[in-house]
C-alpha cells in the first residue's frame, strides 16, 4: 500500500508539474505572438501584459497573479520570459519528493519585422 500511494503521488505531482510548465509555455508563446502587433517597445510590452493577464484566468496552478514577466528586444528578436514560483502551489510543496526546480521559467522568441 505505501508503494502504491507513493506511485500515485508521483504521478499526480509530475503530471501537475508538466501541466503547469506547458500552460506557462503556452502563455509565453501567446504573449510573444501578441507583441508582434506593437509599433514601439512600450506598446509591445503593453500587449504582452494584456496577453499574460488573459492567460492567468486559465492557469492551472494557484496564485497565477504572481507570474513574473520580463521582455527583451535584441537583434530583431523579441523575447518574452515568464516565471512561476512552485512554492505558490500547495500541491507541489505537499509532495514528499523533490520536483525539478523551484521556479518554472519558460521563454518564447519572435522575430520583429523590419519597418
Amino acid at each position: 500500500m505505501p508503494m502504491l500511494i507513493t506511485l500515485l503521488m508521483g504521478i499526480l505531482g509530475f503530471g501537475s508539474w508538466f501541466m503547469t510548465a506547458h500552460s506557462l509555455q503556452q502563455a509565453a508563446n501567446d504573449a510573444a505572438r501578441a507583441s508582434v502587433a506593437g509599433l514601439s517597445a512600450t506598446e509591445r510590452r503593453s500587449l504582452v501584459d494584456q496577453s499574460v493577464a488573459a492567460s492567468r484566468s486559465a492557469f492551472p496552478a494557484p496564485a497565477a497573479q504572481t507570474i513574473g514577466v520580463t521582455t527583451q528586444e535584441s537583434g530583431g528578436h523579441y523575447t518574452v520570459t515568464l516565471s512561476y514560483n512552485l512554492s505558490n502551489a500547495p500541491l507541489f510543496s505537499a509532495i514528499p519528493f523533490r520536483l525539478p526546480g523551484g521556479v518554472l521559467q519558460r521563454s518564447a522568441v519572435v522575430m520583429m519585422s523590419n519597418p
